[in-house]
């Protein structure tokens, strides 16, 4: 489903647009910014992102996949197939809950009866396994950016686990775990940490908003 995409350009007033996912090469002159309806790169050539989904807002709060195969095979694979962009997945808590952030990557697998992933990750990715899970998602963001891939961040939902259903509490404003101010700060706080970086190229506000609290009021206002 279509998402609302916060791009980020540090040189003029952000600019929310809908993301267009189609296949192209990395025309690579960060940043990017847009004119009128289009993407386009700091010489002004157009810009088509083919984006592949990466989820790490499951209840590890890890990249999926870690136990499997080293970051950057990952990484790599994804350029040889022809995607210039990967959507990378966050819940909210990551940010907004620093003791969960603080966590270690063998914490969080450890605290939900996971240990047996350890041993993969121990093996294809040593370096992240005893990071705070918040500096793991940053190693994850730094290797697709040695690998010249654009990130778009996607705040996927709020609390970690698996989405979506329209009871799980982080649908829509005023859902169970879907406070309107945790939601701002975490996404400032997004922005901020990965301002620096010039192939975090956006930030998806949110996916799918859902869920019998959806009302005209709150859409439009």
């Amino acid at each position: 489903m279509g998402t609302l995409f916060l791009f980020l350009n540090l040189l003029s007033i952000p600019t929310i647009f809908l993301g267009v996912i189609s296949q192209s090469k990395l025309v690579m002159a960060l940043p990017l910014h847009t004119d009128s309806r289009w993407i386009v790169n700091e010489s002004g050539q157009r810009v088509k992102l083919a984006c592949v989904n990466w989820p790490s807002h499951l209840d590890t709060v890890v990249a999926e996949g870690l136990s499997k195969q080293p970051m950057d095979a990952i990484s790599k694979r994804i350029v040889s197939m022809g995607f210039n962009c990967v959507r990378l997945t966050w819940p909210t808590f990551l940010v907004s809950d620093d003791s969960l952030a603080a966590l270690t990557v063998r914490q969080s697998f450890e605290n939900l009866g996971l240990s047996g992933f350890l041993t993969g990750i121990q093996s294809n990715n040593p370096s992240i396994i005893d990071l705070p899970l918040i500096k793991a998602f940053e190693a994850v963001v730094s290797n697709l950016r040695a690998n010249n891939l654009m990130i778009i961040l996607d705040n996927h939902i709020s609390k970690p686990g698996w989405c979506c259903s329209d009871s799980d509490g982080n649908g829509f404003f005023g859902d169970e775990y879907f406070n309107l101010d945790p939601w701002l700060r975490a996404l400032i706080r997004m922005a901020v940490m990965f301002t620096k970086v010039p192939n975090v190229v956006g930030i998806a506000l949110r996916n799918e908003l859902r869920g019998s609290r959806q009302n005209v009021d709150d859409w439009y206002r």
